[in-house]
């Protein structure tokens, strides 16, 4: 775990380090897109540090043998929505498509924490999918459960690497998804958050290219927790 958290934190911090010693040294010599690029790679690298960060907390968090997971009554659509209103944020343009159901439908959650599964099943797909890959977010009813999906049409994962996903070897070096950003740390706190929960979470191909991600949570009660 510290040789895959200190390969993917030295990757954003090397391209930080070297766009603002670029600004620094020749910023009289950039032109205007040159220097508005070299300032995007800079927030996109310090975003995606920042999320690490949140992933690397709650995995400490998990894994504390007094930790114990308070589940309250959340709306689903609101923790949709408030995922999705962070995602877009940090990729502007990107297409990001919702549904879910009609009425207001509720399940027992530690809501931070499925909101930053979603976070994070969601920037994988969009970062690792393509600059054309589509995200679809969907939750429906299905018997006393809710089924939470997290679908892109990017170029998806190789199978060879599927069976690796949530247990974190896909972390390393030596059979990373993806050499530059890793999937391995993100992915295995999402499966240990819903494990949490007492469900369980499965990844598949998209039979039109890219990746399905799948959770289920226990349907919940009104808003009183009735």
């Amino acid at each position: 775990m510290l040789r895959a958290v200190s390969h993917d934190l030295r990757t954003p911090l090397t391209g930080i380090l070297g766009a603002s010693s670029v600004l620094l040294e020749s910023e009289v010599k950039l032109d205007h897109d040159t220097k508005t690029k070299l300032v995007r790679d800079i927030k996109e690298d310090s975003e995606w540090l920042i999320r690490m960060i949140e992933n690397l907390l709650s995995v400490t968090r998990i894994s504390d043998k007094e930790f114990a997971l308070k589940p309250e009554n959340e709306a689903i659509e609101e923790i949709i929505g408030e995922a999705v209103q962070r995602v877009r944020a940090r990729f502007p343009g990107r297409e990001i498509a919702v549904q879910v159901p009609n009425e207001v439908v509720f399940a027992p959650m530690d809501g931070t924490l499925i909101e930053q599964v979603l976070i994070n099943l969601m920037e994988n797909a969009l970062r690792h999918g393509g600059a054309n890959a589509r995200v679809w977010v969907t939750a429906k009813l299905a018997q006393n459960e809710v089924q939470f999906t997290v679908k892109d049409d990017g170029t998806g994962i190789p199978r060879e690497k599927m069976r690796h996903l949530f247990d974190g070897i896909s972390a390393l070096e030596t059979s990373r998804v993806d050499q530059s950003r890793g999937l391995g740390i993100g992915l295995s706190l999402c499966m240990s958050i819903i494990k949490a929960h007492g469900c369980k979470m499965e990844a598949l191909e998209n039979p039109g290219g890219g990746t399905i991600f799948r959770f289920t949570l226990p349907l919940g009660g009104n808003e009183d927790g009735n």
